[in-house]
């Protein structure tokens, strides 16, 4: 017998010995049957035959009702099977979900009572398979009439040959002392809401382009995430499932290339009528317990589980419900606090804050945290693990042999799903009236499909549907349930904190959280700081993503690659060295030269800082670097001495943060050279002028000069040709 769930142990304990009321007898058929097929040799037929369940009707019987029992009995031995196909069934009812697990969880050839119906099963072959069908009446054969308690009863279809039982099929029915299908009178009604996780690859910031390639793969025809969207807007608009979507995927889809990955998104954001349920996760669904566990502030947090997703410009609807975080596992109170630091109003609690008397009586509950209360959503685990196990594998028929990796046929999940719902709305009733005294109101319950889950839309449906049929369970949004009142129901306390061994280690989560930081003061030089930080914060935060946990070493060349990536943009603005400038007057303007490598324009402040007091700053610039550009910064200074100064360097981003580590240069102060050297040009020129006005004084008082009174009057009777007329008058250039 294939286990419907992997929870349990033998349900002797639990049951007693007795399962079929003392005056219930197998019919005289059965009788003779048995009487037969004791003394029969036939070959016996080794391990491989198996029953499945193909269909029970109706559902949910009452007093009256014949309930027929479909099984396709598979022959998977070498040699074909003679033997017998046997139904018996208890009139108990199950009242405890612990039970009802462990009877389908089985693997004994325990039955469920006395035999109520037999039928031959002749000359089966080996690989071949046949239907059985195999009835029981209600009153006739359990003697359940309209005194009987309405609840889930012990089902059991085994096969034997000579040899003895080679399987047995553990399954239930539902009984209504009522009437059965149709006018079913539960004591409450349950509420079921069903979320599915919406999330992507792990995104390599060595190679970003691969996320989106991996989205579309995902949210392709056939993929994953299209199956389940498909589950969230089935066409005759049946009984949905509700998403948690992790916003990188949806704004990757959006923003893609490729037009089936469009065409998916605009089915996800639709609006109106044809909207999903959709709740928002943290950005690249971001590992809570391993930011939590790192000791980090909550602002550190905040960033890293919003990082990147303004650089997109995708917002979520309108319509979206925001705030969800959904940690792996059994989440500690550290964790549940650290949801909170990043925005989370309501945190998934998978596995976890079950009811100290091992019932989920309610999808809701308070938890106190280092940060305050927290709204907690709390899974139930069983009806989690059946959906999700019945529905993840390749689609299978109405009448499938239940083979391959799903634990029993669809409708055996069918009819699991519907004793366990049962006993949840007994269970709730039961405690309503010891608290109140009060008839119950419905009670909410929670399936959390895994992260993994590839769902198959028909079975899911098939599911859902015979669910709603049975008459006390409604499929409802999530959405629903978030903002209610948790009620006052003791459960067992979350572990203060307890990290888990895939986790990211505390010491690198706190580098990448450092790195971040320091690029977030680093972006707002630039006007819009997400378009310069938005890729190099996401790289930080894709190391941190949930899905990294199953691939260590890659996760640790992510974190490589970001620091680096981080490093390099932490080097896009640069001081240029002038060498060692000269300072001779009092005042003036040292110029620092800045480098802008971005790809935007870096609005940044310089600050000198000399480290002697001859030296004052008496200005800090602001300027903008044009992108791929060099200016010079003029920083005003004065000079109240003389000597060698070091000036440190500082360029701060707006909002005050250094984006550059300090550097340094020497300056030459020479206070009053240039009063100086000005007085002592002025001295040389009043010097020169006065050596001339001298120098023209004495050549005026030569001795080769003479008065009037001391020359001869010229002889004008001289003839021309004499010595001293050619002296003393000059030729005729033109003769």
């Amino acid at each position: 017998m294939r286990a419907l769930l992997a929870l349990g142990a033998p349900v002797a304990a639990l049951l007693g010995p007795a399962v079929a009321p003392p005056a219930a007898e197998a019919s005289p058929a059965a009788a003779a049957v048995a009487a037969d097929l004791a003394g029969a040799a036939t070959e016996v037929v080794a391990d491989g035959v198996t029953v499945d369940l193909v269909s029970t009707t109706p559902q949910v019987v009452g007093p009256g009702d014949t309930v027929r029992v479909t099984v396709r009995v598979t022959n998977g031995g070498t040699a074909a099977l003679d033997g017998h196909v046997d139904l018996a069934a208890g009139w108990r009812p199950v009242t405890s979900r612990e039970a009802l697990a462990r009877w389908a969880d089985d693997d004994s050839r325990r039955t469920a009572g006395t035999r109520q119906a037999t039928e031959t099963v002749e000359q089966l072959a080996p690989g071949a398979s046949r239907d059985v069908t195999l009835e029981m009446d209600v009153d006739a054969d359990l003697q359940l009439r309209a005194d009987a308690p309405w609840g889930p009863r012990l089902m059991s279809v085994s096969v034997s040959d000579a040899a003895g039982v080679t399987d047995v099929l553990h399954t239930f029915f539902l009984f209504d002392p009522v009437g059965g299908t149709g006018e079913a009178a539960p004591p409450a009604q349950v509420r079921l809401s069903i979320v599915a996780p919406v999330t992507g690859p792990v995104l390599d910031p060595a190679d970003p382009d691969g996320y989106g390639a991996g989205v579309a793969e995902l949210t392709a025809p056939g993929g994953a995430l299209a199956s389940t969207l498909d589950t969230a807007l089935p066409a005759d608009g049946g009984p949905a499932v509700s998403l948690a979507v992790d916003p990188a995927v949806a704004a990757t889809a959006a923003t893609s290339d490729d037009a089936e990955a469009v065409a998916w998104s605009e089915r996800l954001t639709a609006t109106g009528a044809d909207a999903p349920d959709v709740v928002t996760l943290p950005v690249l669904d971001t590992d809570l317990a391993a930011l939590a566990h790192a000791g980090i502030g909550r602002s550190q947090v905040a960033a890293a589980a919003s990082a990147g997703l303004g650089a997109t410009g995708w917002e979520p609807p309108p319509g979206w419900t925001t705030g969800v975080a959904w940690p792996l596992g059994t989440p500690d109170v550290e964790t549940l606090a650290a949801a909170r630091a990043a925005g989370a109003q309501h945190v998934i609690v998978a596995d976890g804050l079950r009811t100290t008397d091992g019932d989920a009586a309610t999808g809701l509950a308070q938890v106190e945290t280092p940060a305050g209360d927290v709204s907690a959503v709390v899974a139930d685990l069983e009806l989690s693990a059946a959906l999700a196990t019945a529905t993840e594998t390749a689609p299978e028929t109405e009448t499938g042999t239940g083979t391959g990796d799903r634990p029993g046929s669809t409708a055996a999940v069918a009819q699991r799903l519907l004793a366990d719902t049962a006993v949840l709305a007994s269970d709730a009733a039961a405690r309503s009236v010891a608290q109140t005294g009060a008839d119950v109101g419905p009670v909410h319950v929670v399936a959390a499909m895994p992260r993994d889950w590839a769902p198959d839309p028909a079975v899911l449906r098939t599911l859902l549907d015979r669910l709603e049929q049975g008459g006390w369970v409604d499929v409802v949004p999530f959405s629903d349930l978030l903002g209610r009142t948790a009620p006052a129901v003791e459960r067992r306390a979350l572990p203060a904190t307890e990290a888990d061994a895939a986790e990211l280690d505390p010491t690198t989560v706190r580098r990448l959280a450092d790195a971040r930081a320091a690029v977030a003061s680093y972006a707002s030089v630039a006007d819009d700081p997400a378009t310069l930080a938005g890729g190099v914060d996401l790289a930080l935060s894709a190391p941190l993503a949930v899905a990294y946990r199953s691939d260590p070493e890659a996760r640790e060349a992510a974190v490589d690659h970001a620091l680096d990536r981080a490093e390099r943009l932490r080097g896009g603005l640069s001081v240029v060295s002038r060498g060692t400038p000269t300072l001779v007057s009092d005042t003036g303007d040292l110029p620092v030269r800045v480098r802008n490598d971005l790809p935007v324009d870096a609005t940044v402040t310089v600050v000198l800082r000399p480290d002697d007091p001859r030296l004052v700053v008496e200005s800090r610039p602001t300027v903008v670097v044009p992108a791929g550009r060099s200016l010079d910064v003029p920083v005003r200074v004065r000079a109240i001495g003389s000597g060698d100064v070091d000036i440190r360097v500082e360029v701060l981003a707006p909002n005050g943060a250094a984006v550059l580590e300090p550097s340094s240069f020497e300056v030459r102060v020479r206070a009053g050279w240039e009063t100086v050297g000005t007085a002592v040009v002025a001295a040389a020129i009043g010097l020169l002028f006065v050596a001339g006005i001298w120098r023209t004084v004495r050549r005026g008082r030569s001795a080769r000069r003479t008065t009037g009174e001391g020359v001869a009057p010229v002889a004008t009777d001289v003839p021309a040709t004499t010595p001293a007329a050619r002296t003393s008058e000059p030729e005729d250039s033109s003769a």
